[in-house]
């Protein structure tokens, strides 16, 4: 066949040349990625002789591609997806830079990309959507979707092209859609076929592969579920709704559906309302229409916003369709909203609402198209034949808001009380989830609570508890028992009840009627013998103050105060001069000092004369007089300070001086006549003056007492001396003697009682006139600090019982923060230092307080009352109840995260309430008194417990089971005082868990987080846990920077992370599995189209995929427009659930850098072969 010599070469350059042919072959099937792939090439030879002025519009396939993702309905990277969730095939490019000549792209241009065939494409995209630039969010396109060729078009506009001869143009367009289950099947790791080359093949965050879960089954409980999916050209939408999938008894029932924003309701030959009857299979998920159609003689009564169907009493499952025509065309939302209610009896058994995304493209969609929808029941849990109301309003309130509610109901007994807010935004303009929340408004007679995993409201017959407060710096039980009434209507008969130390001052009053209004009296006390003693007024000596309430409108405090009195006295002395005619009378004014403010003018001045003896009592508790704001002097604050009285002439008689001096509760107020004559040559007078440096100190007392000195012996009485109108401190004294008895001059001067924490010095001027007293704050070591420092000594103390239960740590960390919350500095306690230390030096214009690192098992309180003495006390009450094999108790703790309470909003007492099996079945109030921890023991280990609080205004509740008897809640109030200079600001970051409630107990006890300027950490982690409510706030930052938060990795979960103004949000996901039955194919050689799941979670249906929708956004991620979302073509229940099953293996592909390999190995061996072959002939 070849001749001689020449066949074994002939032969070879056959064979290498079926080998190029081969490989040319391969590299330009890999390549290509559109048919018009041939153009391209064409078309960039013919550039390269083209000026700048080209405008041929040019094809550039997928070679602009820089990176292809897999990725779920929120835009986030993904590697699994269940057989019916939405799935985002998405692409990033970025144009060559420099010119046309260069590489730039021409306005006309485009890129064309082909959808993996693992994905289903069900409809074209026609109308051009807009493609958006990232960064910027500015147009550079359009994009169309072409289902038969699989191909998404991106034509770039002028602004693209000019852009682009000087700087890259980035960006990213997505098809939402959802596996082709003719194609993969469950279990399966599927390689995704991107035909794409260059730079988005070698980028590693691109999806080579991805895995397909396991379809779930419909909740057998279901009873209400709907979806909808586009048809007609995506101008109308088929809405398909699932009744009673569980099959239960439901006594008159009604389906009620509100539209949407956008829609018309369809009810034509064309697009009827229908109602099905159809049977269930619980074990599959799938239903059938019956073949006899036990709701035909149903129909639908159309409303002002929707249509009713009363289905009567029914027991098995009811398919309703209709459909709703989209009304804005033009300019269409982001997605297409409707909800539906299932009532029975006119009352509320479920609620759903759907969000249809809209196949909507371009820099400007985003989720405030979608709605939301809350449904709730108000709760009577009083005794059987309580008086009722006719009518409760429920008031709906967005963000907080309480103030201006956003929505109200006003509900009856004849709607079983229940209520639902249909159609309410979802989102708010720049995307942000609104938080909805309802309240009551308050019903008399009735204390509400609400429940924290639902919108339902109960309501219990109103509690009064009645407590006693003693202030008057004693120990409270050293106190009789006090007798105290209530009165009003419906009040108890037995009205009369006793507060002691026994039960801590405190009795509470259980389910009193509504609409009646009660006082509470103070009638009398129990003596020393047991005896009832009326005496219908408040203990002798005491003041007794108005009722006051703790937070609840029927609670009340009686608080009695020790009383106090002050008597002043006017003396005169005229120095023996007879010709002195005393004022007719004085006006005397009564200060009031309350811890160490300063003395403040209390009431009106009283006048003194000779018609009451120049005497007057402050505080004589006159009942003639109790209009009289200084009939009864209070000796103590509400704080517990000591309050100081003192009196003082309101303008001093001319030619008269005065002085005073005060001995415990009397005061006398001398004043002197200043003789006008000349002093002789015998006489002469002497002043002293009084200066303060302390820079008007709160330690400066009211008054001090000074003594005159002859030769340096003391002469006289002393002579208390106080400021003047002008602040001034100064006395004379006059007709002093200038020689003694041997006719020698007499050297005067001054002193003065020594003033505590002052020192003194004491200068005589020159012409032995004057002697002025200098008081300096002392400023010696280990003494008071002076004007410009301060000392604050913090002390530990433990109430564990002795460390019964072996819980005390060996140290705990103390923090020293200034009014900013900034931390100036931290130590260690521990028994080294006896728990005790004293941070020394501080700036004394700066207010600081004191913070705890948190110390497991005990809650603590900080007692900052005297900001230089500040006690901690941290406290665990151990388990004295011995709980039996069927008994257990609950211990629940209250922390307070609110900076110290620095805006003094926090409430003296919260009430908690203790449920079984639902049930409300015990209350305690929590407070500083009990350290805000109480244990209920006694409970049955059979039933489940649960634990919540009455509402506190102004903070939010978190309540976590931190173990199985322990409960710790946790209320947080972000202060509203601090506030930032000019050049600072402040960064907050929270934590939110979207796990199912921890289903499978996978949460954390804590997380950590990292603060970064400008890309590089600063600063110490902070650990997030329930003990700060999983927030934290970093103060006084540099405006300068650009800050951020990174979180380390939580295992299990995936994090996303949102922004608003200074606050960064942490959402950590973790989605439960729970396996169901895979279905059993009836006809595999029916092709199936992904759409109905046949399973979700019971509530809000699944998510399942969108069908094909092309979109573009703003960088990786996007917006979401897929939340709530099922999937198009949903399953019609008479069409049975089809799928194909595939293999799981693989076969080379030609144009694979696999098959490329393969056969290069297999030519270089047959070219070896030849060649020993030839050399062994020529030998031979």
């Amino acid at each position: 066949m070849f001749k001689k010599g020449n066949n074994i070469f002939s032969l070879l350059i056959i064979i290498l040349s079926v080998f190029m042919t081969s490989s040319v072959n391969i590299i330009n099937a890999a390549d290509s990625s559109t048919p018009e792939t041939t153009s391209v090439t064409n078309q960039t030879n013919s550039d390269q002789n083209t000026d700048a002025t080209q405008t041929t519009a040019k094809d550039w396939g997928s070679q602009l591609i820089t990176k292809v993702q897999l990725q779920n309905a929120k835009g986030k990277p993904q590697n699994t997806f269940d057989p019916y969730d939405t799935i985002r095939a998405y692409w990033e490019f970025a144009t060559p830079k420099g010119g046309v000549n260069e590489g730039g792209v021409n306005e006309g241009d485009t890129i064309t990309v082909t959808v993996p065939k693992e994905l289903v494409i069900t409809s074209d995209v026609t109308a051009p959507q807009p493609v958006t630039e990232i960064p910027g969010g500015k147009q550079i396109g359009t994009a169309t979707l072409n289902k038969t060729n699989r191909t998404v078009t991106i034509k770039f506009n002028n602004y693209a092209a000019n852009k682009s001869k000087t700087d890259t143009v980035t960006g990213s367009f997505f098809v939402s859609t959802s596996w082709n289950l003719n194609l993969v099947q469950e279990h399966q790791n599927v390689p995704i076929d991107w035909n794409v080359s260059g730079t988005a093949t070698n980028n590693s965050d691109s999806t080579g592969s991805a895995s397909v879960g396991q379809a779930s089954v419909t909740d057998p409980n279901e009873i209400l579920y709907k979806y909808g999916s586009y048809i007609e050209n995506g101008d109308i939408i088929q809405w398909t709704v699932r009744v009673n999938y569980k099959g239960e008894k439901i006594p008159d029932a009604i389906y009620r559906d509100t539209l949407g924003k956008n829609q018309t309701l369809l009810n034509d030959a064309d697009h009827p309302i229908t109602v099905n009857s159809a049977t269930a299979d619980h074990t599959t998920g799938n239903i059938t229409n019956d073949a006899v159609n036990k709701f035909a003689d149903i129909n639908a009564t159309t409303t002002e916003d929707g249509f009713d169907v009363n289905l009567g009493t029914i027991d098995q499952t009811a398919i309703i369709t209709y459909y709703t025509k989209i009304d804005n065309l033009a300019e269409k939302s982001t997605s297409y909203s409707n909800t539906g209610d299932l009532l029975s009896n006119k009352d509320e058994l479920q609620n759903i609402t759907i969000n249809q995304p809209n196949t909507t493209l371009g820099s400007d969609a985003h989720d405030g198209d979608q709605v939301t929808s809350i449904m709730g029941h108000k709760i009577w849990n009083v005794p059987a034949g309580t008086q009722l109301p006719d009518s409760v309003t429920i008031n709906l309130i967005q963000n907080g808001n309480s103030a201006t509610p956003y929505a109200s109901k006003t509900i009856k007994a004849d709607t079983n009380w229940s209520y639902v807010f249909n159609n309410l935004p979802k989102y708010d303009n720049d995307g942000n989830a609104y938080n909805y929340t309802v309240q009551e408004t308050p019903v008399t007679g009735f204390t509400s609570i609400t429940d924290p995993t639902n919108y339902d409201i109960t309501n219990v017959l109103s509690k009064m508890k009645v407590t006693k407060v003693w202030n008057d710096g004693n120990n409270a039980d050293q106190h009789n028992p006090v007798l105290t009434g209530i009165y009003g209507d419906g009040a108890p008969k037995n009205n009369v009840f006793a507060l002691s130390a026994d039960n801590n001052w405190t009795y509470t009053l259980e389910n009193l009627p509504s609409n009646a209004n009660w006082t509470v009296s103070e009638i009398g006390y129990i003596d020393n013998d047991g005896k009832d003693v009326f005496t219908w007024s408040a203990p002798k000596g005491y003041i007794a103050t108005q009722t006051t309430n703790n937070g609840n409108k029927f609670d009340k405090t009686i608080t009695n105060t020790l009383a106090t009195s002050l008597t002043v006295n006017k003396v005169w002395d005229d120095g023996g001069n007879k010709n002195v005619t005393n004022p007719a009378s004085v006006q005397i004014q009564l200060y009031q000092n309350d811890n160490k403010q300063g003395d403040q003018p209390l009431g009106d001045p009283v006048t003194l004369n000779s018609d009451n003896n120049w005497t007057y009592k402050f505080g004589a508790n006159d009942p003639n007089n109790t209009a009289s704001e200084t009939n009864q002097l209070p000796k103590y604050d509400a704080d517990g300070n000591e309050i100081t009285y003192s009196a003082q002439e309101v303008t001093v008689p001319d030619g008269y001086t005065m002085s005073s001096e005060i001995d415990k509760t009397k005061e006398t107020i001398t004043n002197t006549y200043k003789s006008t004559t000349t002093p002789t040559d015998d006489t002469r007078d002497f002043t002293v003056n009084k200066i303060w440096s302390d820079n008007d100190s709160s330690k400066r007392p009211s008054s001090i007492t000074v003594y005159l000195t002859a030769n340096g012996t003391k002469t006289g009485d002393p002579v208390t001396i106080k400021p003047d109108t002008n602040g001034k401190w100064s006395y004379t004294w006059t007709g002093l003697a200038k020689n003694d008895a041997d006719g020698k001059a007499i050297q005067y001067s001054a002193d003065e009682d020594n003033v505590n924490d002052y020192d003194k010095k004491i200068v005589d001027n020159t012409d032995d006139t004057v002697t002025t007293i200098t008081n300096t704050l002392d400023k010696t070591p280990g003494g008071n600090t002076g004007d410009t420092t301060t000392n604050v000594k913090v002390t530990k103390i433990w109430s564990d019982n002795n460390n019964q239960d072996k819980l005390r740590p060996s140290s705990v960390t103390v923090n020293l923060l200034n009014a900013d919350d900034t931390n100036v500095d931290s130590t260690v306690l521990n028994s080294d230092n006896n728990w005790t230390h004293e941070f020394t030096g501080l700036d004394k214009s700066t207010k600081y307080h004191v913070t705890e690192d948190d110390v497991d098992n005990y809650t603590t309180n900080i007692n900052q009352t005297d900001p230089a003495d500040v006690k901690i006390t941290n406290t665990h009450t151990p388990s004295t109840t011995t709980t039996t094999d069927d008994k257990t108790n609950l211990n629940v703790t209250k922390t307070w995260s609110d900076s110290n309470n620095k805006d003094n909003l926090r409430p003296s007492q919260v009430t908690i309430h203790l449920f079984k099996d639902g049930k409300e079945v015990d209350s305690s109030a929590l407070n500083a008194d009990n350290n805000w921890a109480h244990n209920f023991t006694g409970l049955d280990k059979a039933s489940t417990y649960t634990v919540s609080e009455d509402a506190v205004s102004g903070y939010t509740s978190n309540i976590d089971k931190t173990s199985a008897t322990n409960v710790k809640i946790t209320n947080t109030h972000t202060p509203s005082t601090t506030t930032t200079k000019d050049d600072k600001t402040n960064l907050t970051v929270n934590k939110l868990w979207n796990d199912s409630n921890n289903k499978d107990n996978l949460r954390p006890s804590q997380v950590t987080v990292h603060l970064l300027k400008n890309g590089s950490v600063i600063g110490q982690a902070v650990q997030l846990s329930s003990l700060n409510a999983w927030s934290y706030t970093w103060n006084n930052l540099d405006k300068n920077g650009n800050y951020s938060v990174q979180e380390d990795a939580v295992s299990g979960y995936t994090a996303a992370q949102s922004t608003n103004n200074n606050v960064i949000t942490i959402t950590n996901t973790h989605t439960p599995k729970t396996p169901g039955n895979p279905d059993n194919p009836d006809n595999p050689g029916t092709p199936f189209t992904p759409d109905n799941p046949g399973g979700n979670n019971g509530n809000n249906g699944s998510n399942g995929g969108t069908g094909d929708q092309i979109n573009t956004d703003n960088g990786g991620g996007g917006s979401d427009t897929t939340t709530d979302f099922t999937p198009n073509n949903p399953m019609v229940p008479s069409v049975p659930y089809q799928r194909t099953n595939t293999s799981n293996s693989l076969l080379p592909q030609t144009g694979s850098k696999d098959a490329n390999i393969l056969y290069s190995i297999l030519g270089v061996l047959i070219l070896g072969f030849i060649s020993i072959c030839e050399l062994k002939r020529k030998r031979a």
